[in-house]
């Protein structure tokens, strides 16, 4: 590194040199100054030659002129030797801008070696200066020169470097920096078995990342090196910024959600391990959306028996009112066996792809039967039916030490149960001790219940006819086993069903 420049040897032929040019022009000026005409030549000089014994002699006729004359050739001399031998120094130029001058520029690429070696030991990797560093022949007096420490700080202050890493990048995008490709596979390793945490892998047929995934040995600023955890979470969760919600009391995921103009998807995805629907007061819920920036692809081989869906088949009977239906032969699903490959991204199936099948049972096909008569009118008529079918086990009267208001009429649960006459639906919801309750009121005073249902078809408002489908038999309530707890009361008050059914 550094500019051009003589080394000793060099200047030690440039002086020897200087010397054999030296002598051949003080030869040729003895030459020259024997030929001149002393009188003239002393004449300039303001000196002329005085006669008398044989020595020769000179005397200076003008003092002032031949003191200035001395001391313009004196200044001429001294510049001629300054510019010759004065350039004797180094400037080091680092980016454009002189930092520093010393008297060799080995002296300054022995500093720079050293801080180079210092910057290696203390990252443990190999590191480059990334400015540019040169050099050019100044003039410079010793106190200018630099040595030793204080030329060390100097260039500290002013030399940028970057270590050798390991680069990830995603389809010839740079993600993370790492300090070696060593550190990068345990990375890339963290990140797979974060998204095939629970997975099978012995049915995993194969295994990698969606993008092209490169690892590259670049010198890069020490400030983006990442350690082996924080480029793991980084790639995972596509931020390193961190926000937090500590939920209060009163908050669920749907108003947490509102709050911070987050879907409540994204809500779940960040906080897969939350349950949205028991969170608890100080729990803490991460508010950061992740998304990876390596996304780890699976491809899985998987057999499994499938559902084969059943037909079903419309028949009609003028025995039933045309709002009824009833299945004649009930439909079954058949069964085949697949083996399919399963494509998943981040954990997440994307795709199946079916490789066979293989049919193990048929399906049946479903028959059903569907009314055409006209149904009765939906208002009373004063007369009622037996609600359900089933066996009468508690009758209207006494009972357990007090009056039992109605009848009750074992039978298994889902039993149909059906309006004992027209009329309309007053209650349909659930009541203490009654469980699932239905009322419909009859008109002329007279109100139905019908108690410990399984299940509710009707709303308050319906019209129905008798004989319609209302709800289903059930255990729901204060019941010892499943039955329809069934009431007839007029004007409010209980009457004996039996003398009405």
């Amino acid at each position: 590194m550094g500019g051009d420049g003589d080394n000793p040897n060099k200047m030690k032929k440039f002086y020897d040199s200087l010397i054999q040019q030296g002598t051949k022009w003080f030869d040729k000026s003895k030459k020259a100054i024997s030929k001149l005409d002393l009188k003239k030549t002393f004449s300039k000089f303001n000196i002329k030659s005085v006669a008398g014994d044989k020595r020769f002699n000179i005397k200076v006729v003008n003092k002032k002129r031949f003191m200035i004359n001395m001391a313009a050739l004196s200044v001429i001399i001294v510049g001629i030797t300054y510019f010759v031998f004065a350039n004797n120094a180094f400037s080091v130029v680092i980016n454009g801008v002189e930092v520093a001058k010393v008297k060799h520029k080995e002296t300054a690429e022995e500093v720079i070696t050293a801080l180079k070696q210092s910057y290696e030991k203390e990252n443990d990797v190999e590191v480059a200066f990334s400015s540019q560093i040169s050099y050019e022949k100044v003039n410079a007096s010793k106190k200018e020169l630099l040595e030793g420490k204080a030329l060390e700080e100097k260039l500290k202050g002013h030399l940028d470097y970057q270590v050798k890493c390991a680069v990830i990048y995603a389809d010839d995008k740079p993600i993370a920096t790492l300090k070696t490709k060593e550190e990068v596979d345990k990375v890339l390793s963290g990140v797979e078995q974060y998204y095939t945490k629970g997975v099978d892998l012995s049915k995993i047929k194969e295994k990698g990342f969606s993008e092209k995934v490169e690892v590259k040995e670049e010198f890069m600023d020490v400030s983006t090196v990442m350690n082996v955890e924080e480029a793991q979470n980084y790639i995972i969760n596509g931020t390193t910024e961190v926000r937090i919600h500590k939920v209060e009391a009163g908050e669920s995921f749907w108003s947490i959600s509102r709050k911070y103009g987050i879907s409540l998807e994204d809500l779940q995805r960040a906080n897969p391990t939350a349950n949205p629907e028991k969170i608890k007061i100080g729990q803490e819920l991460n508010l950061v959306v992740p998304k990876s920036l390596i996304n780890v692809k699976t491809v899985e081989e998987v057999t499994y028996t499938d559902k084969i869906p059943y037909e079903q088949k419309l028949e009609y009977s003028s025995s039933m009112y045309k709002d009824q239906t009833q299945v004649r032969v009930k439909g079954e699903y058949g069964e085949k066996e697949v083996k399919a490959e399963v494509v998943k991204i981040n954990g997440i199936e994307s795709e199946r792809i079916i490789l066979s099948e293989n049919v193990t049972k048929e399906p049946k096909t479903q028959i059903l039967v569907k009314g055409t008569k006209e149904p009765p009118p939906k208002k009373g008529t004063g007369t009622f039916i037996t609600p359900t079918r089933g066996t009468v086990t508690s009758r209207f009267g006494y009972r357990w030490g007090r009056n039992h208001n109605g009848l009750d009429i074992a039978a298994p649960v889902g039993t149909a149960v059906k309006a004992a006459d027209g009329g309309e639906v007053i209650f349909a919801s659930t009541s203490g001790n009654y469980g699932k309750l239905i009322k419909i009121d009859h008109g002329g005073g007279f109100v139905t219940y019908y108690g410990h249902l399984s299940k509710i078809s009707v709303k308050v408002g319906d019209k129905v006819y008798k004989g319609q489908t209302i709800g289903a038999v059930g255990t729901t309530g204060r019941t010892t086993g499943p039955h329809l707890h069934f009431e007839i009361r007029k004007n409010g008050n209980p009457v004996n069903p039996s003398k009405y059914l």
